[in-house]
């Protein structure tokens, strides 16, 4: 059986990277108050009551039709195809 892959998705600045941090239980993803921070996929390995999985952090999803935030939005929809499961955060 493969090793599970979980997404953190969900829009700008709702903690996507510090719930990702907490889990993977360092501080591997930038974290600040600034959208936009994250723009690639982040991925590290996670543990949880002795199942292991892989993680993947995403950049937040917005629709507007910036080239800067469309391509942030496809590493996200890349990651969520990825993905066995979405901890989507709103």
């Amino acid at each position: 059986m493969s090793t599970p892959v979980i997404a953190v998705v969900g829009r700008p600045n709702v903690g996507k990277s510090t719930i990702f941090n907490r889990i993977v239980g360092e501080r591997i993803s930038i974290v600040e108050d600034i959208a936009g921070v994250t723009r690639d996929r982040i991925y590290s390995e996670g543990e949880w009551l002795g199942h292991s999985f892989n993680i993947i952090d995403t950049g937040g999803i917005d629709i507007t039709d910036e080239p800067f935030m469309s391509n942030i939005r496809m590493q996200a929809e890349i990651a969520m195809e990825e993905a066995d499961v979405i901890i989507f955060l709103t």
